[in-house]
């Protein structure tokens, strides 16, 4: 049965059956403009009546956008009717409410101009009880000058009815709003943690920033906010909500250039989304009453940029990107809503169930966090897979080093055996033949290149661990070499010249043989060139047999490199520098 409607001013329900129900009090209300009620001076008839719900700027152009006006409304009970209570909703601007003369609700002084009309705080009752078999007059005092002045007048309904039905509405209104906002806030938080989690995809880091705005953008947007911050400022409100709407786009841009870069990675597109920053920044610096101003020309401009990143995910959607026909559906969904409650704020016309936008919010959060979550598992099999095939490439590698290792022994040990008989036939020989001399110390040169290259097809570690590896171990076996200066230089020099410096440095050491006194190594950078230098004092302990070619391969391998040195070796105190030329570049 479709509910009776206020006719002239007069709304009668003393033939209706209340209990359980909710009646708006929709239809013509007297309406007295540029005059505010007072239980003093009462309320002068008019015979002016309009719509409720409504606003009066488009009830006739004598009313601008900001005034102040009255709107009366008579109900009559019958005695059988009782327990009955009227809600209260929330307004535009700073409102009043009287029952039979006495005032019930006020969220501040209502005032002639923007000086005398003050804002104080929105009380946190909305249903209040109704005098049973009588007639009731309801009066509303509205003063736009504070806050969206672009809806001055009665936008929501009046209603009336069973008084406990009415609180329990506001309650499941309550808990509804509190559920949403946290279930928003809750995924967002959940995303938030997962990018901390896994930092290789920034998606889930602009998808939770998404979450938080429309969880902040559902609280100021819902009754909740009058409740836990009743006395923030109408401007402050506007502003909120004003901010949160401004960056909804930028943000779904964010998002879809993560996912899609080919179709939204593109100059003009992010040069198109920053321009949004315009009127982000109008919150910041203009006043209120301009400020309200600029938020009813934004109004008419999100759709055009959502036409844009439609279009743009169209394209993807062509190309076979991933998810891309999913992203699309839940983004017409999307848009068509925004466009519902835009009209709505433009014309009061919804063509949509009202306040679909929030729904249609909390559906493209559900869609993109479960295509978020697929590109984490997708990137995770990604990652299973990687370690798969490095496991199996390291095994390779060993199979292959020790493959290598066993043929370089035999090498080793073929060569040193031929090479050694080779030795032992020219010493055989007549010692006083200087060539087959001369033959003698080229092939011992050739026998340690050999052993050289082998050595290196043993290695398994880096440049570090043939040189800086090798005197760092030395110093922390020999106390007397604390203050040596050891830094990471061999990345500027070929691995073969590495192997050369550790049979250098290890020759050297043993020419110099152990001393009690303070020594020290350095090894570094000076100026363009590489520098070893070792320093050695006290007297010398006895020496080791030293092989006799000790001195000369030291000196070999000084010329491969290309290298100067100098060499002191006294009874007090030894000294040896190795300066090794840049490599070219």
């Amino acid at each position: 049965m479709e509910a009776p409607k206020v006719y002239k001013g007069e709304f009668d329900m003393r033939s209706l059956h209340h209990w359980g129900r909710i009646l708006p009090l929709k239809g013509d209300w007297e309406f007295n403009w540029g005059n505010l009620y007072s239980p003093e001076k009462g309320y002068p008839a008019t015979g002016q009546y309009f719509p409720v719900p409504g606003i009066w700027r488009e009830y006739s152009p004598q009313f601008t956008m900001q005034g102040h006006g009255t709107y009366r409304i008579f109900i009559h009970t019958s005695p059988e009717q009782r327990h009955l209570g009227v809600l209260v909703p929330r307004l535009p601007g700073v409102y009043s409410v009287y029952l039979n003369k006495k005032l019930i609700f006020a969220n501040g002084v209502n005032g002639t101009d923007r000086n005398s009309t003050e804002f104080f705080a929105h009380p946190s009752t909305q249903v209040y009880p109704l005098t049973s078999g009588s007639e009731i007059e309801l009066i509303v005092n509205v003063s736009n000058y504070k806050g969206n002045f672009l809806k001055g007048g009665i936008r929501n309904d009046f209603l009336l009815g069973d008084l406990d039905t009415l609180r329990k509405k506001v309650k499941l209104e309550d808990i509804y709003e509190t559920s949403l906002i946290t279930i928003i806030f809750a995924v967002g938080l959940y995303h938030l943690i997962f990018f901390a989690s896994y930092r290789k995809d920034s998606a889930p880091l602009f998808f939770a920033f998404f979450c938080f705005l429309v969880s902040f953008y559902t609280f100021v947007t819902s009754g909740m906010q009058y409740f836990l911050t009743p006395e923030l400022s109408l401007d402050l409100r506007i502003r909120f909500e004003y901010f949160c709407e401004a960056m909804l786009v930028p943000s779904v841009y964010l998002i879809l250039r993560i996912m899609y870069p080919k179709q939204f990675g593109q100059k003009w597109m992010a040069i198109l989304m920053s321009t949004m920053l315009l009127f982000v920044l109008s919150i910041f610096v203009l006043d209120e009453e301009n400020l309200i101003y600029v938020y009813s020309f934004f109004m008419h401009v999100p759709p055009f940029y959502s036409l844009v990143l439609m279009v743009a995910l169209g394209f993807a959607w062509k190309a076979n990107e991933t998810r891309a026909r999913t992203v699309f559906l839940s983004g017409i969904i999307l848009a068509v809503s925004m466009m519902n409650d835009v009209i709505y704020g433009v014309t009061e016309f919804y063509f949509l169930i009202p306040y679909s936008f929030p729904i249609a919010l909390v559906g493209f959060i559900a869609f993109n966090s479960y295509i978020i979550s697929l590109r984490f598992t997708r990137d995770l099999e990604k990652a299973e897979e990687f370690v798969e095939l490095q496991s199996k490439y390291n095994e390779q590698l060993r199979l292959n080093a020790e493959e290598k290792a066993k043929y370089a022994t035999l090498v080793d040990q073929s060569l040193d055996k031929g090479f050694h008989s080779l030795i032992n036939q020219l010493e055989a020989k007549d010692g006083s033949d200087k060539s087959l001399g001369k033959l003698k110390v080229e092939l011992n040169q050739t026998l340690t290149g050999v052993r050289d290259i082998l050595d290196l097809m043993h290695h398994q570690g880096g440049k570090e661990e043939l040189v800086e590896l090798e005197m760092k171990l030395f110093v922390q076996k020999n106390p007397n070499f604390t203050h040596s200066e050891i830094h990471s230089v061999s990345q500027f020099l070929r691995i073969d010249q590495c192997l050369q410096i550790q049979r250098i440095f290890k020759d050297a050491i043993r020419i110099g043989s152990s001393r009690s006194g303070e020594s020290k190594i350095f090894w570094g950078k000076e100026g363009d060139s590489i520098l070893l230098r070792i320093f050695m004092s006290g007297p010398s302990q006895p020496k080791e047999d030293l092989p006799d070619q000790l001195e000369t391969d030291l000196k070999n391998r000084a010329e491969k490199l290309g290298a100067r040195f100098f060499l002191l070796s006294e009874s007090s105190k030894f000294e040896f520098e190795l300066r090794v030329p840049p490599i070219p570049v």
